[in-house]
């Protein structure tokens, strides 16, 4: 039941949670933050822009849009390299 009494298998997954999330460093989890944040602005910024520009004709705004979600796709896989190029230390 989902607001019910918790089982021995989701006391088990909240401590295996707990475990990881407390193995993890810090520097992991803002990375990871910052990533998601960013991939999901661009997918966001490169669907809203190609909407724009084929249904709407807006070639301006649509391809700003476009090219601002490109370029943040690009950021975040060099963000991503560094962090992973870091942690392999």
């Amino acid at each position: 039941m989902f607001f019910g009494p918790e089982s021995a298998e989701d006391e088990q997954a909240d401590r295996d949670l707990r475990k990881g999330l407390s193995e993890g460093s810090a520097e992991t989890l803002r990375a990871f933050a910052l990533l998601a944040v960013l991939i999901q602005a661009a997918v966001f910024a490169v669907a809203l822009g190609a909407m724009l520009l084929g249904f709407r004709g807006q070639r301006l705004v649509g391809g700003a849009l476009i090219g601002g979600g490109l370029v943040g796709l690009v950021v975040a896989g060099v963000v991503y390299r560094r962090v992973e190029r870091r942690t392999a230390d």
